[in-house]
């Protein structure tokens, strides 16, 4: 018996080049229906031109085949031709017609509406092309994305209109529906999200990649370790074969791993910027950590919201010193130039400007100065600059284990006086403190306190020494929420311990992963200053708007070169006198600075104050520079020892007793005997170090509640 085959038949064949041809496109389906309708009116028509007797009378034309087509069409069409036809033959073609057109119409109508709604599933998944010009393409979806969207609504509320296209592997509706409900009215800037792959060419192209202002690659936070930042490398690959993607545009990229920087700027051809999300961080918890109210700062100039910075080119400059920009500019702080492609910060006043210089300012907007004052501001003869001060070195207290802990700490040395300290809590994990105990510093030394910063009997052990600062740090190798409950944890704890210190409690500089976890911990205690992705997401926004921006930070981030320090009032201007601000930026100026805002005790931080105001400074208040060290007079001491408090030791838990006592009836015998409660201290009880406080400078309160 032979085996059956496996040749497709006729039929099958047949059917198989239907399914083809109908699945081909929307269009291909209606083609197949009227090709149906025309089988279907032929046949009939074949039929009645049969059974349709011929008309008699002299003159009277035949009923030929013609006649018969339209007789069948007008069947087909409306089923209400049929009542006057005569005859048992034609009566019952034309009910069999009229029930063909409605079986035709009933697909035509499924037809339709299958099509409009294949249309509409693809618009609710974002497959249609964007046609937008100028506007900023954001690739990938996280947590990010809406600290992205609220700067950049803010840097367009003054456009008439603007757009933003996200395009993420996320579903498009769950994004829209997110951004609608967490961003609220966008004002004259226009959402519009994608769904795609972002390393597709394909899909890049229909987000109008080549014709945008600028592209913002954005890590995943659901992507593994390595992975997020491979993504990027592919983006930047698929951007490269985009039609002026990096040409016509730039392209700003968010990496983990900072020694993947040359490979994504080789890959970017001049058209890349990179963030290295966890080496800003690191950076800007350093600064922070050795300056009260720097934090404050780093918001205000990230933010859109208040005054940040800008570059304009000033053609009627050239030729003239950098010394006299300042005077001539009308509400703004002139602070660096860009030149040859180079940007300078705080450059000598006796630089001259080129034809195509351009300015870097901190204003409100980018069209709110101009080069229309004439200032002359006079410094006071009695004005001598500040007393000199003791600079003693610091200890610190850092709670936590962080991959990047080792950068942190090496930037930390780069600041602080020889015979500062680290005292480092890592928690229970002998391998990372071995690699932590093979480190050596030039200034800092590293001490390390045992036990888990989460319990609140190791924290205490560390309270015999007195701390500027304690710092709290993620793992970023653990999952997100893991690693902000961490810190939420000993946050909570160390704000318990430091209570009954009063204003000498240290501040606490902490690490959020999750910036959703942030609002918790800002909601109190106000010298806290949460560190989290949201920073990095906010100078996302800004190098996206202007390129130059990112060596700008990446210059105050870094301790070589010029940062923003705090210094004393009394190092500008005459303490308890009514001061004009231009006068403080006079002397800020003949001490090689740029006074960019100032401090009030207790206040909020004020950058680009007016220029016609006056302020009375008191020894507290502080005035916000850029300076190439925190020099503050000529006469300053440095050095000295910190107090030796004693070496932190594992707390060790208490033995109990062995009873010789019959226990009662009422407890277990298996059961140890009852102890006494030991009596109740406070946190502070215990001997506490003397002497001067260890903070480089007098600390600022905390803001009020």
């Amino acid at each position: 018996m032979s085996e059956p085959t496996d040749v497709p038949s006729f039929g099958d064949k047949l059917r198989y080049q239907i399914d083809r041809f109908l699945s081909w496109s929307p269009i291909a389906r209606f083609v197949g229906l009227f090709g149906l309708s025309l089988i279907l009116v032929s046949f009939n028509a074949t039929l009645v031109r049969i059974v349709m007797p011929q008309p008699e009378g002299e003159g009277a034309s035949p009923f030929d085949f013609g006649d018969a087509l339209w007789w069948a069409t007008g069947r087909v069409a409306d089923a209400g031709t049929m009542g006057g036809d005569e005859g048992t033959w034609v009566r019952g073609i034309a009910l069999f017609t009229t029930l063909c057109g409605v079986g035709v119409v009933a697909l035509l109508i499924g037809l339709v509406s299958s099509t409009i709604g294949d249309k509409i599933d693809d618009l609710r998944k974002g497959k249609s092309p964007v046609i937008d010009e100028d506007h900023t393409l954001i690739l990938g979806y996280s947590e990010k994305v809406f600290a992205i969207l609220r700067e950049l609504r803010e840097a367009n509320s003054n456009q008439k209109r603007a757009s933003i296209v996200i395009l993420s592997g996320t579903d498009k509706e769950e994004v829209e529906n997110t951004v609608k409900e967490r961003m609220g009215d966008m004002g004259p800037t226009r959402v519009v999200v994608r769904q795609g792959d972002t390393s597709s060419v394909h899909d890049l192209k229909k987000v109008g990649a080549g014709r945008a202002k600028s592209i913002v690659i954005i890590n995943e936070e659901s992507a593994e370790e390595g992975a997020a930042d491979l993504e990027a490398i592919k983006a930047l690959l698929a951007l490269r074969r985009v039609k002026g993607a990096l040409a016509n545009n730039h392209a700003v990229v968010e990496i983990a791993d900072s020694e993947k920087r040359a490979v994504i700027e080789q890959l970017g051809a001049g058209g890349v910027e990179v963030v290295a999300m966890a080496e800003t961080l690191s950076r800007m918890m350093v600064q922070t950590a050795r300056q009260n109210g720097l934090a404050a700062v780093y918001r205000d100039l990230l933010t859109y919201e208040g005054s940040e910075f800008y570059f304009k080119n000033f053609p009627e400059l050239a030729g003239q010193p950098f010394g006299d920009a300042q005077w001539k500019m009308k509400d703004a702080v002139v602070c660096g130039v860009r030149t040859a492609g180079n940007t300078i910060l705080n450059p000598p006043d006796t630089m001259l400007l080129g034809d195509n210089d351009e300015l870097l300012v901190i204003a409100e907007d980018d069209d709110s100065f101009s080069l229309t004052a004439s200032h002359a501001p006079e410094i006071p003869s009695d004005f001598h600059g500040a007393d000199a001060v003791q600079r003693r070195p610091e200890r610190m207290l850092v709670c936590g284990r962080s991959p990047k802990l080792h950068d942190m700490l090496a930037e930390f040395d780069n600041y602080v006086l020889p015979g500062s300290e680290a005292w480092l809590m890592p928690g229970d994990d002998d391998e990372f403190i071995a690699d932590l105990k093979g480190l050596s510093f030039k200034n800092l030394k590293l001490k390390f306190v045992p036990g888990n910063p989460t319990s609140p009997e190791a924290l205490k052990t560390a309270l015999a020494a007195e701390f500027a600062v304690a710092m709290v740090v993620a793992d970023t190798d653990a999952e997100t929420d893991e690693a902000d409950a961490k810190t939420v944890i000993t946050v909570l704890l160390l704000r318990d311990l430091f209570k009954p210190l009063g204003d000498k409690k240290p501040r606490i500089i902490s690490e959020i992963l999750d910036p959703r976890t942030k609002d918790l911990l800002e909601t109190d205690y106000g010298a806290d200053f949460v560190v989290s992705a949201e920073m990095t997401s906010m100078l996302l926004a800004q190098v996206s708007e202007r390129r130059e921006l990112n060596a700008v930070f990446a210059d105050l981030f870094d301790s070589d070169g010029n940062e923003i320090y705090l210094k004393r009032a009394a190092c500008f201007t005459v303490l308890a006198r009514n001061t004009p601000w231009l006068v403080v930026q006079k002397a800020a100026r003949q001490r090689a600075e740029v006074a960019i805002g100032y401090l009030k005790y207790g206040e909020t931080p004020v950058i680009n104050p007016k220029q016609d105001s006056s302020i009375i400074f008191a020894a507290e208040d502080r005035i916000i520079v850029i300076a190439e060290n925190d020099e503050e007079a000529p006469d300053d001491k440095r050095g000295g020892v910190l107090a030796t408090p004693a070496e932190p030791v594992a707390p060790v838990a208490a033995k109990l007793p062995v009873s010789d006592k019959t226990p009662t009836a009422s407890r277990s015998a298996l059961l140890p005997p009852e102890q006494k409660a030991p009596e109740a201290k406070t946190v502070s009880a215990g001997p506490r170090v003397g002497g001067p406080s260890t903070t480089p400078r007098p600390p600022l309160p905390p803001k009020p509640k």
